[in-house]
C-alpha cells in the first residue's frame, strides 16, 4: 500500500508540474550542447533546493524504485531509474516554481562532474548536494549519488544502482575514506534572464 501511495505522489507531482511549466529547457539544442544567445546567469544550487531534490530522492526509494539503465521518463521512473536519472528528475521536481532550472536536461554522471558542479569539499557538502563516484582503482566518475551526511566517519547517501544484492533506489553508507567517493559538487542552475 505505501509503495502505491507514494508511486501515486510521484506521478501527481510530475502531473502538475508539467502542467505548471515549471522547468524550461530554453537553450537546450537536444544534442548536448546549449543555444547561449541569450543571457543566463549560473549559479550554485541553494541549500534549500539541494535539500528538496533530496527529499524527491526519497520518496523514489520509498517506493522500491528498481535500477534500469538509461531511465530517467517521469512515468517510467516509478519503475525503474538510474543513477543520472535519478538526480536529473529530483532535481527537475526540486526546480519547479522556481526561478531557476537546470544547464541540460539529461546528463551522465560524467558530463555532471566536468560541466554541471562546482566541486567542494566533503565537508562543504550539504543534504542533497552531488557525490561523484566511480571504480576504486580509477580517477573517472561513473557513478553520482546524493549526499545525506557525514557521520561517525561514513558518508550517507541516495542513489540508484545495480550490483550484488542491490536494485534501485537506496539510501547506504560508505566510509568516508572510501576510494570510490571521488568528489562532491554542487548543482550549478540556469537563474533568471530566461
Amino acid at each position: 500500500m505505501r509503495r502505491v501511495f507514494v508511486s501515486f505522489v510521484l506521478l501527481l507531482f510530475v502531473f502538475l508540474s508539467c502542467n505548471q511549466g515549471g522547468v524550461s529547457d530554453a537553450g537546450n539544442m537536444g544534442d548536448g550542447t546549449e543555444n547561449h544567445s541569450y543571457k543566463v546567469n549560473v549559479i550554485d544550487c541553494p541549500a534549500d533546493i539541494a535539500a528538496r531534490a533530496f527529499r524527491f530522492a526519497e520518496l523514489y526509494r520509498d517506493s522500491d524504485t528498481t535500477y534500469e539503465w538509461g531511465g530517467q521518463d517521469p512515468v517510467r521512473s516509478v519503475i525503474g531509474i538510474d543513477c543520472s536519472g535519478l538526480v536529473i528528475m529530483c532535481y527537475k521536481y526540486a526546480l519547479v516554481d522556481t526561478q531557476y532550472s537546470l544547464l541540460v536536461s539529461d546528463m551522465t554522471a560524467g558530463y555532471m562532474y566536468q560541466n554541471a558542479a562546482t566541486i567542494v569539499s566533503c565537508s562543504s557538502a550539504r543534504k542533497g548536494d552531488l557525490i561523484f563516484m566511480g571504480e576504486p582503482d580509477s580517477s573517472s566518475v561513473t557513478h553520482i549519488a546524493l549526499f545525506d551526511r557525514l557521520e561517525n566517519g561514513k558518508i550517507y547517501f541516495i542513489d540508484s544502482t545495480e550490483k550484488e544484492n542491490i536494485s534501485g533506489v537506496t539510501a547506504r553508507f560508505y566510509e568516508a575514506s572510501d576510494s570510490r567517493f571521488k568528489a562532491y559538487g554542487y548543482m550549478k542552475l540556469r537563474s533568471g534572464g530566461m
